[in-house]
């Protein structure tokens, strides 16, 4: 059993290095039994990208940083093993996508908000990650859970099958870890082979909606340069960076 801990404070934003380092993570825990991804931080699993770094990207970086998060997100969703998010806390945007990639979601039942706000950005959610919203909860949802922006409570989320099971804060890991280790217990060659099956027509989706995205042209417009610099000028002097991303 692999337990992999995101620890950036203060939200779990994703950099660059965040992105390269959980990558590797996941590449190095693929023999494991099963894996268990949460959060060092018992009030949020990730707020989503860095954008006070990410926005100060010019195109050709910010396209390679794209690539290497939807890299992450997909190999997530085609590991083999048993993978499971526990969220302790809130998952905006980013953090929800890679939530959203993992077999189940399991969350402490409380205040935690899960959503995806980049319309209220000025971006659409990039077409791939769509696909994996669609897998997930289906189409009508997906388009309402994307083109509302809304940040909904754990209820609401339970209802709409975004989450699996709602558990006591205190629980929340320990129930992960029995889960994982339940699923881990049939045949994995078989295991791995039902999820290839059944994931198949989502991950071509997947694969090819990454071609020709327009995503870019609008992070790049000027509406949402001006809806980014604004959020980003709500965080400032809030921000900081951690030492151990991952642990």
């Amino acid at each position: 059993m692999a337990i992999l801990a995101l620890d950036r404070p203060p939200a779990n934003a994703f950099s660059p290095e965040l992105v390269s380092e959980l990558a590797a993570r996941v590449s190095e825990s693929a023999q494991a039994r099963a894996v268990v991804l949460t959060s060092i931080n018992p009030r949020i699993f990730s707020g989503g990208w860095d954008l006070p770094r990410v926005s100060l990207l010019p195109r050709a970086e910010m396209e390679d940083f794209v690539e290497a998060y939807f890299d992450l997100v997909r190999r997530i969703f085609v590991s083999d093993g048993p993978f499971l998010a526990a969220l302790p806390g809130h998952a905006i945007a980013g953090g929800l996508i890679v939530a959203a990639a993992a077999d189940e979601r399991y969350v402490a039942d409380g205040p935690a908000r899960v959503g995806l706000s980049e319309v209220a950005l000025g971006v659409p959610l990039p077409a791939c990650c769509l696909e994996i919203f669609r897998y997930v909860i289906g189409p009508r949802a997906m388009e309402r859970l994307t083109a509302s922006a809304e940040n909904m409570p754990v209820e609401r989320a339970l209802a709409i099958g975004l989450v699996d099971r709602a558990v006591p804060t205190s629980d929340l890991l320990s129930s992960a870890v029995e889960r994982a280790s339940a699923l881990a217990r049939g045949g994995r060659p078989a295991y791995a082979e039902t999820k290839r099956r059944a994931r198949a027509e989502t991950l071509a989706r997947f694969d090819a909606a990454r071609q020709d995205d327009p995503f870019l042209d609008y992070w790049f417009a000027a509406d949402a340069r001006q809806r980014i610099a604004a959020l980003i000028e709500k965080l400032t002097g809030k921000k900081e960076s951690g030492d151990r991303p991952i642990s």
